[in-house]
This record gives structure tokens, C-alpha cells and sequence, in this order.
């Protein structure tokens, strides 16, 4: 994968037009999160299947070039007042459906799919946290080209064309209207316009975020889930907290790896790195069947413990420290090394993209790394008609089964896997990547850490290994035939996937040589606007 080059700054997004919207915030004056947060509300209009302002979750790990250290903002779901354990039978439950087409076909369940499975979207109040603590633009200059995208319209491509025709085959009549108002969606290369958003926007941008969270909206949002038979209320929109928290950290060697901590995903991804890095690898064992045999077992290990110890700090008991301990990693490469596996069962499919990715890094090198998501492919599939939104399905990452640390609880923060990376070296900004991916996101994050901290890889360097999957008992998977046959020669047999693990990874650092910003997006080149 080809690095481009920039000078002065760079924003890296999942589309032209949102990675355009950020530059174009960056040229006028803004900083990275000025520039993220324009480049994610673009996204909000030109990939409606994978975010939007009803969104359930986003995470953003950044370094203030002012504060000279490094940040994590929460902006998750929160389970509404009225939620329950054991509202969700498991036997009316899926974590299965996928209707971006990769061959799962389970029905989707009440937890997935409907007004119940919904909370109050937090994705506009973590933006507006991000803007008031680390911008310098206010939202209705960030929102500005956002609003612009829905109101003139933009040219759909294939993929966002498959995706509104699944959308208007499975959402009920009213869901469908929110998003083509004529009934009909548009075929490749046909304008999209979007009165609705770009009315909810402009009124943002007038009123203020706040307005998202009282008044009119939630009053809208709240009918439109009471018909529907869902629990949310005007109350759980006052509940929305996003907050500014520490981040985890992991040192290796002259570098240091940033991740949100739970219930974010990062841990995890950091635990796997933590057991590598602890391994005798020399650089010509990158990317080879040991390396990946390696990664792999890690990994096993690390989701057994994700599995059992992870749901929200502000309910359960995280033991965060213990589980990142270098005794904790060496224990792990010691029954790694002895043919130990851990205890664990199989699970469900693991998502696919489904989600955005973002990265911005300015001529201060402000660098950030932000991950946002309805779920699956929009959400809920619960549409607001006048407000031109979809929601999230926040309630869909809960375990149903009650006892659990990741179980349903008012008011608790629903577990997540996205898993947005900063990385210091020397204690200077020096990378910031991601990706989307459900499950996928975790393990593919622990590799390319890895690839940049270990091997000194770039970026487009690091997001074209192979990558893997595993997070639970079952067998691996790589999406390299070559690497498959030649694990099974090592006697560690794993599957072969013929689509990519996890989506498009964006990402930029700072070369040591010269400087200069080297980024990378696997979602074309035309996804990255150099400043």
C-alpha cells in the first residue's frame, strides 16, 4: 500500500468526500480534531450504512500538541433507564445477522434489529467534547461541509447503492422513508440528496449540539421508538456522557502504544502486543508462520480473559493493570511456548466493516485516531422520519445472559471492540491508525502496533501483511492462502478467508527521517487529503 506524502497535515478517512471535508476544515484554520470530527460528520451523510449522527459508539484517542499528552474520549452507549437483565431471551437473540452480504444469514433478533435494541445516540455529544476541549473551530464551522454534502447531494457509488437497496428491502415502510423519501433507492452514479440531515445539521449548527439532547429531537426520536415498543425516553438522552479519560498504555521499547480503555477494545489488542513483544523475534521473522503462530495463540489468550473480566470500569470490577503486567504477558508466552491453550468457547460471526475509521495529524502534529459506528450495517434499521437519521443498535453488545460483567444494567456503557491507536516515540507524536471491523478490529490492531513498533514498518507497509482472526475456541482464520498452506507445514492449521479480516485501515506518522506525514488509507488513495 502506497504512502502519500505530506508536509503540513493530513486527514484519512473511509471516503474522498469526508477526507475533503476535513482538509478543507484544516486549511481554514483548524486543527486535527476540527478536522476529524468535520471528516466523521461527512461521513455521517456519504456512508449512512456504516455511521450516522444516530450512531451508537465512537472512541477517539488523541495527542494535544498544548497539553503535550495524550487523551481518550468515551462517547459510548449508555442502556437506557428503564433496561433490565434478562430482557433479551437468548433464544430471541443473534449476534449473527449480517446483511453486508459475507454468507451469514441467521435472522436478526429483537436485540439486534428493532426499537428496543436502540439508546440514546451519543455520537453528536462526543464530538462536540472533543471540539470544546482540544478544537479551535466551533461545531457550526466543522459542521459546515457536512451540511453541505446532504443538501447538494453527492454521487452514490456501487457499494453505498447495494447498501440503500438492502436498507429499503429490510426496513419497515417509515424506517425507509427516513432515508429515500421517494421510496426508491438510487442505482450507482445517481445523486443523493439528504433535506432531512441537512436540515437536523443546519439546525445544530445554529442552536448548538446541545440541541441534539432536548426539546424537539429527542421528543421525535422517543415518539417514533414508543410506537415501536422500545424503553427509551427523554430522560436517557439527559444521561449521554461522553468523557475525557486516560488512556491505556503499553511501552515498547523507544515506543509507546495508546489505546481508550474499556469498555473500549483496545486492551486487548494491547495484551496480544504485550505477549509478542515479549517474545526472542528478530526482523526476518515478520510476517512468517512463526510470527503469526505467535500472534494467534496470543490472541486466544487474550479474548479468553476479554471474554471473562471486560464490561464497564464505572460498574465491574476491570483488573486494567493485571492484565497488561509484563508478569501477566510472560505467564501467557510460558503456556504459549508449552502447547497450554486457554479455556474458552466459540462464538458468533464476527462482524465485518460496518463501522469508520479516521485519522488527522496537523503541522503541530495534534494526531488523532477516532472510531465510530452504528453496528451492523445501520444499526438498528429504525429510521426518523423528518429528522433524515437511522439509530444505532447500542443494546446489541450487551450479553443477554445476566451475571456477566458485560450483562445489562441501567445506565451502564455498553462493551465495544473499536480500538483506535496513538503511538509516541521517544515521547513525540509518531502514529496514528485504526480501523472498522467488529471483533476483527481487535486483532488486526494488536498486528499492525506491532508491524510499526517492533519491525519499523510505515503504514502502508503495515496494512498490507495478512492479517488474522480468532477470538474464541474455534480455528483461525488469515485472508493469505500462501500463509495458510504454509501454517499448516508448521503443524498450526487455520483457515483461510477470502475476504479481507476487518475493514480499511487509515493511518499516519511522522518519519523519522525527514518529518514529513506518510499516511495511508486501504480504502483508496483518494481517501487521503494532504494538507
Amino acid at each position: 500500500m502506497r504512502d502519500v506524502i505530506a508536509s503540513n497535515g493530513v486527514v484519512v478517512a473511509a471516503d474522498p468526500m469526508a477526507a475533503c471535508a476535513g482538509a478543507e476544515i484544516m486549511r481554514g484554520g483548524g486543527n486535527a480534531v476540527d478536522a476529524v470530527v468535520a471528516a466523521l460528520l461527512a461521513e455521517c451523510v456519504c456512508q449512512p450504512h456504516n455511521v450516522g449522527l444516530g450512531g451508537y459508539a465512537g472512541t477517539m484517542i488523541l495527542h494535544s500538541s498544548s497539553h503535550d499528552r495524550v487523551f481518550a474520549i468515551d462517547f459510548d452507549s449508555v442502556a437506557p433507564a428503564a433496561a433490565a437483565p434478562g430482557m433479551f431471551p437468548t433464544e430471541a437473540c443473534t449476534h449473527n445477522w449480517d446483511i453486508a452480504g459475507d454468507g451469514v444469514s441467521t435472522i436478526p433478533g429483537i436485540n439486534e434489529y428493532g426499537c428496543l435494541c436502540v439508546t440514546a445516540p451519543p455520537i453528536v455529544a462526543g464530538l462536540a467534547l472533543a471540539l470544546e476541549r482540544f478544537g479551535v473551530l466551533s461545531f457550526g464551522d466543522v459542521a459546515l461541509p457536512a451540511e453541505r454534502l446532504a443538501r447538494d447531494g453527492f454521487r452514490v457509488d456501487s457499494r453505498l447503492a447495494d447498501a440503500l437497496a438492502l436498507y429499503a428491502a429490510y426496513a419497515d415502510p417509515e424506517s425507509a422513508r427516513t432515508l429515500l423519501p421517494g421510496g426508491v433507492p438510487p442505482r450507482a452514479g445517481e445523486l443523493l440528496v439528504q433535506k432531512d440531515l441537512a436540515a437536523l445539521i443546519a439546525g445544530l449548527r445554529r442552536q448548538g449540539p446541545g440541541a441534539f439532547y432536548s426539546g424537539e429531537i429527542p421528543r421525535r426520536i422517543v415518539e417514533r421508538i414508543r410506537r415501536g415498543r422500545g424503553i427509551l425516553e427523554e430522560p436517557d438522552f439527559g444521561a449521554v456522557a461522553p468523557r475525557i479519560e486516560e488512556p491505556v498504555a503499553l511501552r515498547c521499547g523507544e515506543y509507546e502504544v495508546f489505546t481508550p480503555g474499556p469498555p473500549a477494545g483496545g486492551i486487548t489488542a494491547l495484551q496480544i502486543l504485550n505477549v509478542v513483544r515479549n517474545a526472542d523475534l528478530v526482523p526476518t521473522d515478520l510476517a512468517t508462520p512463526k510470527h503469526y503462530r505467535l500472534l494467534i495463540e496470543a490472541a486466544r489468550h487474550a479474548w479468553a480473559e476479554r471474554f471473562e473480566y471486560l464490561g464497564d470500569p464505572l460498574v465491574v470490577d476491570v483488573p486494567i493493570d493485571e492484565m497488561l503486567s509484563d508478569r501477566r504477558a510472560r505467564e501467557t508466552l510460558a503456556r504459549i511456548e508449552s502447547g497450554v491453550s486457554p479455556v474458552g468457547t466459540a462464538v458468533g460471526a464476527s462482524g465485518s466493516e460496518h463501522t469508520v475509521h479516521l485519522v488527522a495529524v496537523d503541522r503541530d502534529r495534534n494526531m488523532v485516531s477516532l472510531t465510530a459506528t452504528h453496528g451492523s450495517w445501520f444499526g438498528s434499521m429504525v429510521g426518523i422520519e423528518g429528522l433524515g437519521i437511522v439509530l444505532g443498535h447500542g443494546m446489541s453488545r450487551f450479553d443477554p445472559i445476566p451475571g456477566r460483567p458485560n450483562s445489562i444494567a441501567p445506565g451502564k456503557r455498553v462493551q465495544h471492540n473499536m480500538s483506535p491507536i496513538v503511538i509516541l516515540r521517544n515521547g513525540k507524536p509518531y502514529c496514528a491508525i485504526g480501523l472498522p471491523g467488529g471483533r476483527m478490529i481487535v486483532n488486526a490492531s494488536a498486528l499492525l502496533a506491532h508491524a510499526l513498533t517492533t519491525f519499523g514498518l510505515s503504514c502502508g507497509e503495515a496494512m498490507s501483511l495478512p492479517r488474522f482472526h480468532v477470538d474464541g475456541s474455534g480455528p483461525a482464520v488469515v485472508d493469505s492462502e500462501e500463509l495458510a498452506c504454509k501454517m499448516a507445514g508448521i503443524g498450526c492449521p487455520v483457515g483461510f478467508r477470502d475476504q479481507r479480516v476487518g475493514g480499511p485501515v487509515a493511518g499516519a506518522l511522522v518519519a523519522r527521517e525527514t518529518g514529513l506525514l506518510m499516511a495511508a488509507s486501504e480504502a483508496g488513495h483518494a481517501c487521503v487529503a494532504a494538507v
